[in-house]
Order: C-alpha cells, then sequence, then structure tokens
C-alpha cells in the first residue's frame, strides 16, 4: 500500500473515531450503536478485502 493511501485510511479511521466518540458524548446509546455498526462494516470490509 502506498504512503498516500495509508495517510488517507488513517485520516478516515481518525475522522469515524471523533465523530464516533462525538455522538457517544451526547447521547451514549446512539454512540454505543454507531460504535458497533463502525465495528461491523469494518469487520466486512475486511473480510471482503482478503477475497
Amino acid at each position: 500500500m502506498s504512503d498516500e493511501k495509508k495517510m488517507l485510511v488513517a485520516l478516515v479511521v481518525v475522522g469515524v473515531f471523533a465523530v464516533v466518540t462525538y455522538i457517544a458524548f451526547i447521547n451514549p446509546p446512539l454512540g454505543m450503536a454507531s460504535g458497533a455498526g463502525v465495528a461491523v462494516a469494518t469487520l466486512v470490509w475486511k473480510a471482503l478485502r482478503e477475497k
């Protein structure tokens, strides 16, 4: 993976983490649900990428 792509992935991860954390501070149940959704989406993405 190129350095540019790694940087883009890192920025997306930090951005998503920041948004989910912000939502969790405002509304904890919604933040937990968002975090679980992001975790499941990440697992599916990794599983599909390996194929």
